[in-house]
């Protein structure tokens, strides 16, 4: 079992994404407790109202729960586990939303917590969660008898301790920019295990599209072709800070550009169709390109295959859906201008006229009084 999370605030993301249908199989609201509504963005909202009560920003928890792909718990099992994360976050009695996300035929669930204590108005700590959720996970696993996960944390770990995951956030951007933290790791470690020097490592990762930079917080950061920042230690399997340090200390950490130059240096050469890095930001609509072209051939190809022939449908199906709710729409704004045009007929006589109309009446002497006729 693998159990990610944290505090969060953005109430319209999480609510959005909680129930984004488009890229789940499935999506079911599972359990909503201890709020005032029965909708997830109304519980939400609940949560929000009542942290304004105090001082805290991050006012939710969300966690989410992922066994293994050829695990598969029963219910009972999953109110378990949340109730077994629960405990470990110290969030006993809190108001919670928990629903369930089926994709690609793997089940996983996420839980959101209020953090807020309604009797104290005061905030449930959210300290050293990383080894709550580890602390959980085993405890998840002995119960409902799965497969163990290595881990990172906790003291009774067999065996070295492994790499950690990438957070969540750094996974959602990578959605977004089609720049995989993993992707970025494995690339970013390769230049590394074939560089001799702190000088050739920066040059090679130049090469490649990434920027070296000084940190805010850390000693050396990186910015992505996508203009994202990563902590450089953090991107390079099997290595430490202390091991970066070492072999970067003949680069002057001042002289590097700062996190906010090195967006802007990666905007400047994000068109590069030469760099390996830059070519990854663009892959998706490429595929996505290449995919049109290959159904395209295959309808040509084998125009009676079942496969193709039920896309096409589903395709007409849809064309069909979209030309109805167009002709929809257009009938709808005819009755509606119909409806406006015999109210202002009854009330006024006649559709008011715009300060256009006025203009051109006083232009063509339209609305004035004919002179009469000379008399023969």
């Amino acid at each position: 079992m693998i159990i990610k999370g944290g505090s969060r605030c953005n109430r319209r993301f999480f609510a959005r994404h909680l129930l984004n249908a488009r890229d789940n199989e499935r999506v079911r609201v599972v359990e909503l407790k201890g709020f005032a509504h029965d909708s997830v963005d109304d519980a939400f909202r609940d949560m929000e109202a009542v942290a304004r009560g105090t001082n805290c920003k991050n006012f939710f928890y969300h966690a989410d729960l992922n066994p293994r792909e050829n695990e598969h718990l029963t219910e009972a099992q999953w109110g378990q586990a949340v109730d077994t994360l629960e405990r470990h976050l110290g969030l006993d009695g809190q108001a919670r939303l928990v629903i369930e996300h089926e994709k690609q035929g793997r089940i996983h669930r996420h839980v959101v917590w209020s953090r807020i204590d309604i009797d104290a108005m005061t905030a449930r700590p959210d300290s050293l969660t990383y080894q709550k959720h580890e602390s959980a996970a085993r405890e998840i696993e002995r119960e409902c008898e799965l497969e163990p996960v290595a881990s990172v944390l906790v003291k009774d770990r067999e065996g070295p301790r492994p790499e950690r995951r990438a957070k969540d956030w750094e996974g959602f951007r990578g959605v977004q920019t089609g720049l995989d933290p993993r992707e970025v790791e494995r690339q970013v470690t390769a230049l590394w295990q074939a560089s001799d020097s702190g000088a050739a490592f920066k040059a090679a990762l130049q090469e490649n599209g990434y920027i070296l930079c000084r940190g805010d917080r850390r000693d050396f950061v990186i910015v992505d072709p996508a203009g994202d920042d990563h902590s450089l230690a953090r991107r390079i399997a099997g290595v430490r800070a202390a091991d970066v340090r070492g072999r970067m200390k003949e680069i002057d950490l001042g002289a590097l550009p700062s996190v906010e130059q090195g967006r802007e240096l990666a905007t400047a050469w994000g068109d590069d169709a030469t760099s390996e890095a830059a070519r990854l930001v663009r892959q998706k609509e490429m595929d996505a390109q290449a995919l049109a072209s290959h159904e395209a051939v295959a309808r040509l190809a084998r125009p009676d295959d079942p496969e193709v022939l039920a896309r096409d449908a589903e395709k007409q199906r849809w064309s069909a859906l979209e030309k109805g709710a167009h002709q929809y729409g257009q009938t709808v704004k005819e009755v509606a201008r119909a409806g406006q045009d015999a109210y202002w007929q009854a009330v006024i006589g006649g559709k008011p006229k715009t300060e256009a109309d006025k203009l051109h009446d006083l232009m063509w002497g339209e609305g004035k009084e004919k002179e009469p006729e000379p008399e023969r």
